[in-house]
C-alpha cells in the first residue's frame, strides 16, 4: 500500500532529468559557472553564438530549477551576476561524469546527429558548427 519501487523512483527520475535539459546552453551555462560567478555578458561571450532571448531564457529556468542564483548589485551602474547555488553544485558531479562519457563515446554517439536533422539535410558529425538558422 503506498509503497514506492525501484521502477516508481526510476520514473520519477526520468521525469525530471529532461526538464533540467531542456537546450543545448544548459550544459554550457552549467560549465561556465562552475569554476566562478559571472555576469551576464561575460555568459554570452563565453557562449559565443547564443541569441540573447535564448540565454535569458535558459538563465530564468536554471534559476527557477534552483540551480543557479541571479544578484544584482547596484553600484555605478546595475550589474548582474550569475552563481551556482548548493543544488546546482551538486548537479556538476553527475553532469561531468555526463560530459566525459560523451566524450569518450563521441564516435559511437555520431549517429544521434544524423537523426537529429530534418528529412533531406545533410548529415553530420558531433561537434560540427551549426548553420546560424540551427543555433538555439
Amino acid at each position: 500500500m503506498g509503497r514506492n519501487t525501484v521502477k516508481d523512483s526510476l520514473n520519477h527520475g526520468a521525469d525530471i532529468v529532461p526538464t533540467l535539459f531542456i537546450g543545448k546552453w544548459t550544459v554550457k551555462i552549467m560549465d561556465l559557472l562552475k569554476s566562478r560567478p559571472q555576469r551576464h555578458g561575460q555568459l554570452r561571450r563565453g557562449l559565443g553564438n547564443v541569441s540573447q532571448r535564448m540565454l535569458t531564457r535558459t538563465l530564468r529556468n536554471l534559476e527557477s530549477a534552483g540551480l543557479i542564483a541571479r544578484q544584482v548589485t547596484r553600484s555605478n551602474s546595475v550589474a548582474v551576476e550569475y552563481s551556482l547555488t548548493k543544488l546546482g553544485r551538486t548537479f556538476i558531479i553527475p553532469l561531468s561524469a555526463i560530459c566525459r562519457w560523451a566524450t569518450r563515446h563521441r564516435k559511437e554517439l555520431s549517429a544521434i546527429a544524423r537523426f537529429s536533422k530534418r528529412p533531406g539535410d545533410k548529415p553530420k558529425e558531433l561537434g560540427e558548427p551549426q548553420k546560424k538558422n540551427e543555433a538555439g
